[in-house]
């Protein structure tokens, strides 16, 4: 069985560099940066950019949850194409530094997640595989839709691969 450390964070870190691929090939499509960051799927959706945004602090937080690793604040406050390439450099980088040791044994610790209208507890393990993964793939997906709604030349191997060549 794979561990948690193996499930999350080249998972993550993976991911997270497609995710940067295709920020990328948005920066060179010529389609307008501001309705880029601005769209949405629905009204009641958050914009690219804030999809970005949870997809990186999902990843983040996990990490911090689960192997107890301290915490990295990034505030909200990118603008640009380049800043949100550049809060994923930094998720990614947070990611790598962690010692895969720190997740041994944290499959059945306790973990409680709090919410302003709910509170949810979690084994380690369900953390990941019932929460903390689904919600990634969401964001980052929905990142990639929004995207391929504004016209950014894009396909499902740039999601799964980004930019590797050993397609």
């Amino acid at each position: 069985m794979p561990s948690l450390y193996e499930i999350t964070v080249p998972v993550f870190t993976r991911m997270l560099g497609n995710l940067d691929h295709l920020l990328a090939k948005a920066a060179e499509s010529g389609v307008d940066e501001q309705s880029l960051l601005d769209a949405r799927l629905a009204p009641d959706m958050l914009p690219l950019t804030k999809q970005i945004q949870i997809a990186c602090d999902t990843a983040k937080l996990a990490v911090t949850r689960i192997a107890q690793a301290a915490p990295r604040p990034m505030p909200d406050e990118e603008t640009s194409l380049a800043e949100l390439r550049d809060r994923i450099a930094r998720t990614i980088a947070y990611l790598q530094e962690t010692d895969p040791a720190a997740f041994e044994g944290r499959e059945a610790a306790e973990i409680t997640l709090n919410f302003p209208n709910m509170e949810m507890t979690f084994t380690g393990q369900s953390l990941v595989t019932d929460f903390t993964l689904p919600n990634f793939f969401f964001h980052v997906t929905t990142a990639y839709g929004l995207l391929r709604m504004k016209g950014v030349t894009i396909g499902k191997m740039d999601y799964l691969a980004g930019d590797r060549t050993e397609r």
